[in-house]
């Protein structure tokens, strides 16, 4: 796989954080009791994505 096909990975966890935060406000907005469980879910998905980039990030080495 390439470096952007793995950039493009790596960004997905990012998303699925992203999706999650609007879910969570959709209910939240709704008047339903705030959905605590799938926001700790989307803070893991992000700290994935973080851990993911900064991986993919030091194997590439210095730069000149």
């Amino acid at each position: 796989m390439s470096r952007s096909g793995l950039l493009k990975l790596v960004t997905l966890p990012v998303l699925a954080a992203a999706v999650v935060l609007l879910v969570v406000t959709k209910v939240r907005d709704g008047g339903g009791p705030t959905p605590w469980n799938l926001l700790g879910a989307g803070l893991i998905c992000f700290s994935i994505g973080c851990l993911a980039r900064t991986a993919l990030a030091s194997s590439e080495g210095p730069k000149p």
